[in-house]
């Protein structure tokens, strides 16, 4: 019998001959969101969905440089309308040391520029909550995210304290860690990369004191503007979360902009304080990616984002 996800490949594979092809979404403007990436053939673990295989992403690159125009954040941000085919921003969240050493330097060997979002106060961590806490079988279970992200505010140290489980920082690939301060701020060597805030330490903003808010906002940007690497006054929301008043306490912070991480293609006259992305699962094949390029498939994200 076959499976459900070969089930899954052989349709996409069908559709993406059929109808697979990105100039269907000529003059659209799409910002990627990934967040990891591992070597090839590394055992699943942590939230899975986060973390993509090497030879998968230098896939997709292959796939964005032949059939989109690969910006600059700022300038697809800033551009108007392509007329032969799709515009695409690649933006990476955490600052994963997958992201910075692996992913990072193949960007720069391609000449395809990308933004990354850094939250400050968790560079140098050994591992991350959501990787801590999911079962490498079942990944986070819902009830355990809406525990962390509620009454814990999504702040790694009160998660550990409510879940003592949350110690597995140790059995976790070196991948699946923080870079350290240095290394992400010596990316700019590579020409390619270019910085931007995730808030100071990865609370949801949504739950979080009015001044601490704004302690969160104020600090990546003191942290960015004393960086020697190029930066934008541009912020992702910690696991896409966000209401009208941290929209609010962002434009008073100084931000220009501010992304989520699901929503899909940009469209004309958005918010600029609700600017959608398409999560980048880990297990999409190169169809499925190819489809959602050409708008066959709907590409909203599962709120799984970090």
């Amino acid at each position: 019998m076959i499976g459900r996800q070969t089930s899954k490949r052989v349709v996409e594979r069908a559709l993406r001959l059929l109808l697979g092809n990105p100039a269907r979404s000529a003059g659209r403007s799409l910002i990627l969101a990934y967040h990891n990436v591992v070597p090839d053939g590394l055992p699943a673990q942590g939230d899975q969905s986060l973390h993509l295989p090497l030879g998968s992403f230098m896939g997709q690159l292959d796939l964005l440089a032949s059939y989109c125009r690969v910006l600059p954040l700022a300038e697809l941000l800033a551009d108007g309308p392509a007329t032969d085919r799709p515009s695409v921003a690649i933006t990476f969240d955490d600052a994963y040391r997958g992201a910075t050493e692996l992913a990072m330097p193949e960007l720069a060997s391609r000449g395809l520029p990308s933004t990354l979002f850094v939250a400050p106060g968790l560079l140098g961590r050994r591992a991350l909550w959501w990787d801590e806490l999911a079962d490498r079988e079942t990944g986070l279970a819902p009830a355990l995210r809406a525990e962390a992200l509620g009454p814990a505010e999504g702040r790694h140290d009160e998660v550990q304290r409510r879940f003592p489980q949350a110690g597995r920082a140790a059995s976790l690939p070196e991948w699946y860690g923080c870079a350290d301060e240095p290394t992400v701020r010596g990316l700019w060597n590579s020409g390619s990369v270019t910085l931007g805030a995730h808030s100071w330490s990865h609370p949801n903003l949504t739950r979080v004191a009015p001044e601490a808010l704004a302690d969160e906002l104020r600090r990546p940007l003191e942290w960015l503007r004393a960086s020697d690497a190029p930066t934008l006054p541009l912020l992702a929301y910690p696991y896409g979360l966000c209401t009208p008043l941290v929209e609010h306490a962002a434009r008073k912070a100084g931000y220009t902009a501010a992304l989520l991480v699901d929503g899909g293609w940009l469209g004309a006259g958005g918010n600029r304080f609700r600017v959608p992305r398409f999560n980048v699962p880990a297990g999409l094949s190169d169809d499925g990616f190819m489809l959602r390029l050409s708008g066959i498939l709907g590409i909203s994200s599962p709120a799984t984002g970090r």
